[in-house]
């Protein structure tokens, strides 16, 4: 019998670590079960394809890769219901529930919705994600300091207070304003100007120093994909003939330091390119996180691909 699952969530760090414990508790060790489909296409070719001898399957989905193709909705849902293996759909942005696709989809997969913490709940789970991680004490102040300077993303945080452990198991409020967010995003600049420029030597050191200070792979692979994301974006207005302004509008709000290096970045870039490079980080994530492939090497695989033309 087919079992479905929808994650959704809005917070990275949630979403994927959802995820990833849903491939542990179906997939487990057996690396061929699990296999990422990439749309519509694909999902309706392999989700009724039983291989001889062979027992169900794990399969990953992205919500977006799916909608992309504007499949019919019955038959999506006739889809979901006629397969005998394991498919986790699942998504990091807001949807809109009153699409014939969601109401489909839901009636045939269990829905998981993850919420982040906010405010006095987000401190908490500080507190918890860096006892986790080996954390001995936290300086009254430290993990409301820590969310002040580097944000209330999760993904970030967990990034954050693995540097400062690693630094002392003693969170104090001198570490984490002399150690947090220490020009992390000026790093990713550097490291996707270098990418664009087709630089794969200076990308791959740059890399390199990131993890030396204290980031970690799925830190620069997120902070690789929001950059890139944001480039495809631009990209795309450019296309309907949007102007620089008008595009500063349309995205979401940075700061003008920000926009000026997403410019200068763009302009060495064509939407096809970052389709392709977009691609290539998400394949690099669900290699970390599937085990498939680990460490520095993931990252230097794929800024060769990336910074290829």
């Amino acid at each position: 019998m087919a079992e479905n699952y929808l994650i959704i969530g809005e917070e990275d760090f949630l979403v994927d670590a959802k995820v990833k414990e849903f491939v542990q508790k179906f997939g487990g060790q057996d690396d061929w079960s699990l296999e990422r489909l990439s749309g519509w296409n694909e999902t309706r070719e392999k989700l009724l394809d039983m291989p001889m001898f062979s027992g169900p399957r794990v399969f990953l989905l992205e919500y977006e890769a799916l909608a992309e193709a504007k499949p019919d909705p019955s038959q999506a849902g006739e889809l979901l219901a006629g397969h005998e293996n394991v498919l986790i759909i699942y998504t990091r942005n807001k949807l809109d529930k009153r699409s014939r696709l969601f109401k489909e989809i839901s009636k045939n997969a269990k829905l998981i919705e993850v919420v982040a913490p906010k405010r006095h709940e987000l401190t908490k789970w500080v507190i918890h994600r860096g006892t986790e991680l080996g954390a001995t004490k936290f300086e009254g102040g430290a993990p409301e300091n820590l969310i002040y300077l580097a944000g209330t993303n999760m993904l970030i945080l967990d990034n954050e207070l693995r540097k400062l452990i690693s630094y002392s198991p003693e969170i104090s409020v001198e570490n984490v304003r002399k150690l947090a967010v220490r020009d992390l995003q000026t790093s990713i600049f550097e490291l996707v100007d270098s990418v664009v420029g087709g630089q794969v030597a200076k990308a791959q050191v740059a890399a390199e120093d990131m993890l030396r200070t204290g980031a970690e792979v799925p830190y620069v692979l997120y902070m690789l994909g929001r950059q890139y994301r944001l480039l495809f974006k631009f990209l795309f207005y450019r296309q309907q003939g949007c102007g620089s302004s008008e595009i500063q509008r349309l995205l979401p709000q940075m700061h003008p330091y920000a926009f000026q290096k997403l410019c200068a970045q763009a302009s060495q870039l064509n939407l096809k390119h970052c389709a392709s490079g977009l691609h290539a980080i998400l394949e690099a994530d669900y290699g970390y996180k599937t085990g498939i492939q680990q460490g520095a090497g993931l990252l230097q695989v794929l800024l060769a691909k990336l910074a290829k033309k």
